[in-house]
């Protein structure tokens, strides 16, 4: 009876420890049905009915607002909202970029001081480039580590980097992880989650509108 007793609390104890609320969980991003959550510092974009690792469920979302559930509790959270931790008012800083007719959210940026044009890409790790723009952006790449990426016209071989400034508008980053593909792909330089990660998101209306991380 004793031992029952011992296993049933080492059971309960272990149940609330794996479903316990995260210390800390804030809404970065908010899109038509996705939102992009940070659950103790660490990104994950999640998509209506889906089931992050930690096992905070995305029910619904919208440019205004996403619900999620927790333990089987749900809570509405608008962007910026903080679930543990005190809150920070974010800062005044931000960009808007408009939906162009395909469908994507271009700017210019400043990448180790160059201009350039770029794209945001959510579903890309990292910031990627070609060596095309690479060569014209004056970086060198080649002292990067070799690796291979998929892409449409089959594996090629690529270069991991670290660029040292990629400015957006007013919106400064240091010490951004980046890809080099060999040749002209992809066509445009892709601002993936390696800067997106210190930029919150909001879209609304065809326009993205991004601020520095606080």
């Amino acid at each position: 009876m004793i031992l029952r007793c011992i296993i049933g609390f080492i059971l309960a104890t272990w149940s609330l420890f794996l479903f316990a609320e995260p210390a800390q969980l804030v809404v970065r991003g908010l899109f038509e049905k996705a939102a992009l959550l940070e659950i103790d510092g660490r990104r994950q974009l999640l998509r209506a009915g889906q089931r992050g690792a930690s096992g905070i469920l995305l029910v619904s979302a919208t440019p205004r607002a996403a619900v999620i559930e927790i333990d089987g509790e749900r809570k509405t959270l608008t962007l910026n909202k903080f679930i543990g931790g005190a809150y920070k008012a974010p800062l005044l800083t931000t960009v808007s970029l408009h939906k162009n007719n395909q469908k994507e959210y271009r700017a210019r940026v400043a990448i180790n001081g160059r201009n350039a044009e770029a794209v945001v890409d959510t579903g890309a790790t990292t910031v990627a480039m070609s060596s095309k723009d690479a060569e014209q952006l004056g970086i060198s790449y080649r002292n990067g580590k070799v690796t291979s990426v998929a892409t449409a016209g089959g594996v090629k071989q690529a270069y991991s980097i670290v660029l040292e400034r990629v400015a957006l508008g007013d919106i400064q980053t240091r010490q951004i992880s980046a890809v080099v593909i060999e040749g002209d792909y992809p066509h445009v330089i892709l601002l993936g989650m390696s800067f997106l990660e210190h930029i919150d998101l909001q879209e609304r209306d065809n326009v993205l509108v991004l601020s520095p991380r606080y």
